[in-house]
């Protein structure tokens, strides 16, 4: 059964953001940066909307930071050990990252890499996230 894409528009604090479907939640894809690492690495965070309260609560921080393994510019490694396998097809799915087929080990866990960069959704997302939040996570 192929998967298909759900997204809905709500406005909290004056802005609209777009909503995606992961898991029968409502999830705002919230771009920001690491604190360590080469090249202001990225962080990508779902935070789950609540419609009850017209605000979020952290859900899943999708990314892990490995400071000391080598990545591109716009390439980040995919936090599937506490996220599961299934967090890479979404992304896929949602064109928010390309898989570059690296992968990276940590502990006891491959980490998948993910080309964001390539992604135009990201970016516009990564633009949005940039001019309206200023975190670092």
């Amino acid at each position: 059964m192929e998967k298909k894409i759900s997204e809905k528009k709500v406005v909290v604090d004056g802005l609209t953001l777009k909503l995606l479907r992961k898991d029968e939640k409502w999830v705002f894809p919230f771009v920001t940066y690491y604190q360590h690492g080469l090249g202001s690495p990225i962080c990508l965070e779902l935070l789950e909307y609540k419609e009850d309260s017209n605000g979020f609560e952290p859900e899943a921080v999708i990314t892990v930071n490995l400071p000391g393994v080598e990545r591109n510019a716009g390439c980040q490694f995919i936090d599937t050990n506490n996220n599961g396998e299934a967090v890479l097809d979404w992304l896929v799915l949602y064109e928010l990252g390309v898989p570059t087929g690296r992968y990276a080990a940590s502990g006891h866990c491959m980490y998948p890499e993910v080309d964001f960069y390539r992604s135009e959704r990201f970016m516009r997302q990564k633009e949005f996230c940039d001019r309206h939040f200023n975190f670092v996570g």
